[in-house]
């Protein structure tokens, strides 16, 4: 996930006319999680950042800076708040090939249909996988160099 930003989630509270109590309430998250989100005193998780920008109605880069790498297939699935198995029953396949397409190491036939369930484009899911691809490309390659040394 990329680097959220809590001072985002207060203006967006504030505008809204929320206690933090009742975006906890909204969010279906606890105070406690809210108050320390928005203090930064603690990293939220994809689900939490995603529930924190439905509650406010904003996109969840509005709480979040965009990523500075190009965003892998795994990285669209979090910021939806979607599990492997949840991706794999929108588009009829095994939670065991979503993640193996989500690592780079299978290429999905048709992109038109894994798309809606990553909630992006045909061209924005083909980026996020050739994103996941090279990085687990750069991954192997350290490994390999690692190993040599």
């Amino acid at each position: 996930m990329a680097a959220f930003r809590p001072e985002r989630m207060r203006h967006h509270r504030l505008q809204a006319g929320l206690s933090l109590e009742n975006l906890a309430l909204l969010a279906d998250i606890s105070p406690e999680t809210a108050r320390k989100v928005e203090a930064g005193a603690r990293k939220p998780t994809a689900r939490v950042v995603l529930a924190l920008a439905r509650a406010l109605a904003v996109d969840v880069d509005e709480l979040a800076l965009p990523p500075q790498t190009p965003v892998t297939l795994k990285q669209l699935r979090q910021r939806t708040g979607q599990t492997q198995r949840q991706v794999a029953q929108a588009i009829g396949m095994s939670a065991q090939m979503v993640g193996r397409v989500e690592a780079g190491v299978y290429r999905a036939r048709e992109p038109d249909r894994w798309a809606p369930a990553y909630q992006v484009t045909p061209e924005q899911w083909l980026a996020a996988w050739q994103a996941g691809r090279d990085e687990r490309r750069r991954s192997i390659e350290e490994a390999r160099r690692g190993s040599q040394e």
